[in-house]
């Protein structure tokens, strides 16, 4: 019998910002982000704050499974065209399809909201997991720049 995740996609809000500050801050999360390193709850509320006002070229999702938080997916949009996307999942919910899941969902909503033309996914070199996951989503090698592999998928 198929294992089928059961998933949920909200725009994130007030209520999300502990689970937000929360996952930001394992350490398996942040191990290959830019920011290499834990964030204070001030810097946190400080990011957070314009982008679930909607004040920021960013959208959040929570990813819940059952209704219970397991992670998020970020879109920062540099201009009309393109996004770049983001997907944090608890550990223990890795492999199991659920991130796959919710790019899927998301996608949809944000081609439907946005005239997106691609999708850019920069991922660290050493990150193998977050490589193999974005190129079974379609997800096309373009660029290296330093530590940083660019990705694109075209919508």
């Amino acid at each position: 019998m198929k294992f089928s995740p059961k998933i949920s996609l909200t725009k994130a809000g007030f209520s999300d910002t502990e689970f937000l500050w929360y996952l930001r801050n394992r350490p398996d999360i942040y191990r290959y982000s830019r920011q290499n390193r834990a964030i204070s709850w001030k810097e946190h509320i400080q990011w957070i704050t314009p982008v679930i006002l909607g004040m920021s070229n960013k959208d959040i999702f929570i990813i819940e499974n059952l209704e219970t938080p397991i992670g998020q997916i970020r879109f920062d949009y540099p201009n009309q065209n393109e996004a770049e996307v983001s997907i944090s999942i608890l550990k223990e919910f890795r492999g199991k399809s659920f991130g796959r899941k919710a790019f899927e969902v998301a996608k949809r909503k944000i081609k439907n909201e946005k005239k997106l033309r691609k999708l850019i996914a920069e991922i660290h070199r050493e990150n193998l997991s977050s490589v193999t996951f974005f190129e079974k989503l379609g997800f096309k090698f373009k660029t290296k720049k330093g530590n940083w592999l660019k990705y694109i998928f075209t919508l």
